[in-house]
This record gives C-alpha cells, structure tokens and sequence, in this order.
C-alpha cells in the first residue's frame, strides 16, 4: 500500500472491497500458488469438510502435511501472497465487457511468458475471428435448450497435451480443435478446399486475403454491417472485415450468424449423426446411471462431467503412483488412485452402452467390431471429411445457384437423415454397414488409410460422399439438387483420388517386399492392380457398386489425380490445450476462499 508516490504504508496489509450487485472479481491468472496456501491453510485448521472442495481433499491434503513435516522451521504466519488487481474503467456500465479485456490481458502477458496452451487460447483470444466462432459453438452446447445436441462434456478442451489424430479421453467424441478446423474450412476454406475434393492441406501458409474473402461471403458479411462503422473507438470498412480486423464489440453479431447456420449445421453433424449420437447416448446413460455413494467416486464422476482438468490431475496422480510402486515406494491407495481405477471399471460400461446403442447388441463380437468403428469414428480425419462433405455439397448447390443461406440448419438436417438411413441395419445381401468404415475384423474394408489425423480428411470425405451416394440414403438429399449430375462427378474424382492413394500405399510395400532392382514398372503395375480390385470389392460389399458399373467407371478417360505430400498447414491450424468451462464473467467471490472456489472445483 502507497502512502505517495514513494512510500510504502508501514503495515503489509490491506483490504478492498467493492458492491457485490454492480461488480464482479474473477481470478486472472496465478489461481495455482493462491489455491496451494488455501490447501495448506484447510489442512491445518481441519476444515476441508466444512468447504464446498471437500471432495478433492485427497489431492492435497496428505501432500501439505508430509511437507509440513519435512519443513518444520517454516513459519506459516510471515508468508505473503502479492496481489495485483486489475480493473478496466473503459468497460464499465450495463453495455461493458470487462470479461473480454480480462481475456486479453492473460493472453497477452502469458505470451510474453510462458505461452498459454492452444485450447486456452481459442476459448480465451478475441484477436482471432475463428477463435470466436469456434468459441460460440461450445456456447450452443451449454445451452441445453436443444437437447438433440450433442452434451459439453463430450467435447475435450482442457488436454494439456495435442493428439495428433484423435481425443485423448475414452469418454469425449470430440475435440475442441476438431471444431476450430471445422470452422476453419467451412467458414475460411479457402474455396478450393470445399470444390477440389482432391485438395489436401496446405502447404506452406495459407493466402489470407482469399481466406477473408471467403469468410465474407460464407456468413453473408455484406448484409450484417453498413458500408463503414465505429466500434470501440475504431473505424471499419464491411469489406476489408478480416479473420484479424472485426468489430469486437459487435462480434455478437458475427457470432449469431453463425450459430444459426454454419454452427448449428456442424452441431448436428456432429450430434446427430448415428455413430455420433449413440456415443452420446451411452455418455449421457453413464451419467445418469453414475451412483455416487464415496468421495472417489465423485472424484472418477467430476473427471467426465465436471471439473475441468480433474481427469488429468487423477492420471498423472496414478502414473506417479505406479512410477512409486516401480521404485518399491507404493504406500496404501488414496482417494485419487481409486478413482482413477474406477474410470477404468467405468469405461468397460461405457463401451458396453454404445455397443447397445449403435450396434443394438452387447455381445462380445458386437462390442468388440462397435469399438473398432470407433477407433475410426472418433478420429479428426474421420471428423473432418464429414464437415468437408457438408461444405463441399453446399458449394455445389451454389453452382447450381439454388443455395440460400438460412437453409444451411435444413440442409445438414437432410443429409444427418441420409447417412443414419446408410447405418440403419443391414440391408439385404450387403453387409453391416454400421461397420463400413472399420479398418480390421471385416471383410474387404474400403478404408486402407495408416495415420488417421486431419491431413487424411479428404479421403474421409470420399467415403462419406460414397455412403450418401447409395440410393436409399440418396433419396434423402435429392430434393436439394436439381440433378445428381455435379454430385456424380465430385465423387468420381474422390473416388479416383482416394484410388491413386490406395494404389501408392501397394507400391510402398510391395517395394520394401521385392528385390534389389526390380523393375519399377512392374511393381507399379502389379500395385494399381491389386489397389483396383480390393475397391471394387469394398464398393460392392458396403456401398451396393455393382462390378459392371465399377468397371464402366473405370473406364472413364479421366486420369488418376496425383497424391500430393502431406504437410502442416501452417498457422491455420494452431490447437492446443487446458481451459475451463465456466465463464470468468459469472463468478462472484467475497473473500480468498470463494475467490478460488472455481479453481477448486478444477482440480
């Protein structure tokens, strides 16, 4: 505390208080080191039951009291916490968003220091429209007015660490930068991404002015906002609104143009799809069916469908449990270690549950094909080619100039309907197509693709477009279309796009498998001869292609595209990590304790 400009108050304690109904105080940034004096203060005054966080007592308490043991000599009285407090006068009023310029401010401090993971940064960074939007997404699922949507807790979005290819948690279906791609692609393309269905990522960074431009015309831009406008002390033209120069202020605006069409035809893909929806099913039985009679079991429950980072803070609880046990250190199971052994009990019933769900049958050849699928299902490429799909149909209704933007919710709706029609049951003489997409345990599988992470979309793409192709689920979508006449020929090129692909992966083995110098020609020969006749008989299995119109689509002059080389796609597909699902704006505190009480629900 300042006496001036100079000098410090001689007394190191000082109190702030504010009107509890016009403000609000959040924790920004350090919530760790306040919440580790909090631990230690419930520790020793035995008061962890009388608090709302008794039940992730067993997280510190036997911690703090072996180091208290081993640190006697500290006096816990002399300790002090700096503080400082932040407020933004500018945003004050019923009209303000402080929550907004608090976000800011932890990510541009924590850039400057150690930087704030990728998940952090897409639900906390205004600076980036895609961010935003993406953001809005995770808003419609905490709305639970629409309950055919699929439930946040099925969405990862604090893994501390980015798979590659697909959610970490057995539990979720999808991750938080599954949709920031979706928006990605959908909302920025560019546009070559949606008509070329042979286009794969990016190389190198992508062209922004392209992006932009895209992005205008995809959420209709030009009709939200006049010619030019202030926001927040700044000027703005319509058409120079960019991924990186949009009215904050009115972004609500932006937001809700989205939500309504591109968001809410994603949600339901995503949702309502039947692989996807019977994954939320199961999810959302276990939790209705969780009885929790003991502390670690509410702990295994908080870890799927609450607190933000439990699940982690219990795994790396039992890896360094097990690491102990290794180093003839194991002490008895703790709260902790307990719930993470019931997560691994609940996960058996969970696959159980889906395997009800989806495949109709909990019988162990069923549950074991059930999760086959969805070692596929639950991948970005997998994800991504579904998104990919509604995209480039929607650019083929506007070649046809019959696309009008508030159908965009109607349309996902009808082809959700089409692909559920395609995963039905079996039908007829063809097989189980519930499993058309697993890669072992089946007959003649059409999906031959190794590393399933977002770069393979596009072959993804391909086996969703040949699933609507079948004429049953095909009658679900054709009132959209004048002809099937475009659609015919983009899934000609996927198909012989994803043909090409097939035939190199059988060039690469049959090479590691032949000897020194033989004759590339041939093994070129032999490998398209073998790629074409293992899709002709995936095709006729799970897509009703008969051989005659197989090989009369052989026939057709057009060559097999070019594989192109995978790379990242620079920085349009930053993802990332840690977050919280609760809004720093909708927390009040009144002293240290409820102060961090969301800290302590996160961990």
């Amino acid at each position: 505390m300042m006496l001036n400009q100079t000098d410090f108050h001689p007394a190191n304690f000082g109190r702030l208080w504010w009107n509890q109904a016009e403000a609000k105080l959040v924790v920004l940034d350090g919530q760790h080191r306040a919440m580790a004096l909090l631990a230690i203060e419930r520790t020793v005054s035995g008061s962890w039951q009388s608090t709302s966080g008794a039940r992730f007592r067993s997280f510190y308490e036997n911690q703090v009291r072996q180091a208290l043991r081993e640190h006697q000599d500290i006096d816990l009285s002399k300790i002090e916490v700096p503080v400082t407090v932040c407020w933004f006068p500018e945003h004050n009023g019923a009209k303000g968003e402080p929550h907004m310029a608090a976000r800011k401010l932890f990510v541009d401090v924590n850039k400057e220091a150690k930087p704030p993971s990728e998940s952090r940064i897409i639900l906390l960074s205004d600076s980036e429209l895609v961010n935003v939007l993406t953001r809005s997404m995770l808003g419609l699922l905490r709305d639970r007015s629409n309950e055919d949507l699929l439930p946040l807790y099925a969405v990862e979005y604090d893994n501390p660490e980015v798979n590659s290819s697909r959610p970490a948690r057995w539990s979720v279906m999808t991750n938080i930068h599954l949709l920031k791609m979706a928006v990605d692609r959908c909302v920025f393309g560019p546009r070559k991404f949606l008509q070329d269905v042979t286009q794969m990522a990016s190389r190198g960074r992508p062209n922004r002015a392209d992006r932009d431009e895209f992005m205008r015309e995809q959420l209709n831009v030009l009709e939200l906002f006049e010619s030019q406008f202030e926001d927040g002390g700044f000027s703005y033209h319509r058409e120079a609104i960019s991924d990186t120069n949009f009215p904050l202020g009115r972004s609500d605006v932006l937001c809700d143009q989205f939500t309504r069409t591109w968001g809410m035809a994603i949600l339901t893909l995503l949702s309502k799809t039947a692989p996807y929806a019977a994954h939320a099913a199961a999810l959302n039985r276990l939790n209705t069916e969780w009885h929790v009679d003991d502390t670690y079991l509410a702990l295994a429950h908080d870890a799927l469908f609450s607190g933000v980072g439990v699940y982690w803070t219990l795994k790396d609880s039992y890896d360094h449990y097990l690491d102990k046990g290794r180093k003839g250190q194991l002490k008895d199971t703790s709260d902790v270690i307990n719930a993470w052994k019931a997560l691994e009990t609940k996960e058996k019933t969970f696959e159980l549950f889906r395997a009800e769900a989806y495949m109709g049958s909990t019988a162990k050849d069923r549950t074991g094909r059930c999760k086959d699928a969805y070692l596929v299902f639950n991948t970005q490429a997998c994800q991504l080619g579904l998104i990919l799909t509604l995209g480039t149909l929607w650019e083929l209704r506007k070649q046809d100039g019959a696309a009008s933007f508030d159908d965009l919710p109607d349309f996902a709706e009808s082809m959700m309907q089409a692909l559920n029609v395609f995963f039905a049951k079996e039908h007829g003489k063809s097989r189980d197509r519930r499993l058309a997409f697993n890669k072992r345990n089946i007959p003649n599988p059409i999906n031959q693709i190794g590393n399933m992470d977002s770069t393979q979309a596009a072959y993804f793409r391909f086996f969703w477009m040949q699933a609507l192709a079948v004429p049953e689920p095909w009658s679900h979508l054709q009132k959209w279309f004048p002809s099937s006449k475009r659609f015919d020929e983009a899934l000609s090129r996927a198909r012989k796009h994803y043909l090409a692909f097939c035939a190199e992966q059988k060039l690469k083995a049959l090479k590691a498998a032949s000897a020194p110098g033989t004759n590339e020609a041939d093994l070129r020969k032999d490998a398209e001869k073998r790629a074409r006749e293992e899709l002709k008989k995936a095709l006729k299995d799970w897509f009703e292609v008969d051989a005659e119109s197989y090989e009369r689509w052989l026939q057709q002059p057009e060559k097999l595209p070019p594989i192109q080389e995978h790379e990242p796609e620079g920085d349009s597909q930053g993802l990332g990590d840690e977050t919280s699902d609760t809004d720093p704006s909708e927390s009040r505190v009144t002293d240290i304790a409820e102060l961090l009480e969301n800290e302590d629900e996160e961990k």
